[in-house]
């Protein structure tokens, strides 16, 4: 199970048959639903499935950025 973005590739408004058969997926949750990309959490074969019905979609596996530590450090230490 993993967290996707699906992005809207047409134009205008997503279509509302679209957005339900996503929400009907078997085993998922949508997290964020926005203007143009829902969040969803859902097996990876059933997301894989689905965008080959919605070709006016796009898929890409949700990802994370570790922030860098903010604190300077001591690039070698302090002589005694």
């Amino acid at each position: 199970m993993g967290r996707f973005i699906l992005r809207f590739n047409g134009v205008g408004e997503k279509p509302a048959e679209d957005v339900q058969r996503i929400r009907s997926l078997p085993n998922a949750t949508v997290l964020d639903d926005s203007a143009r990309m829902i969040l969803i959490e859902a097996p990876d074969a059933a997301i894989t499935e689905l965008v080959k019905l919605l070709p006016q979609w796009g898929v890409s596996q949700e990802s994370f950025v570790p922030l860098p530590d903010p604190r300077p450090k001591l690039r070698k230490p302090a002589a005694h």
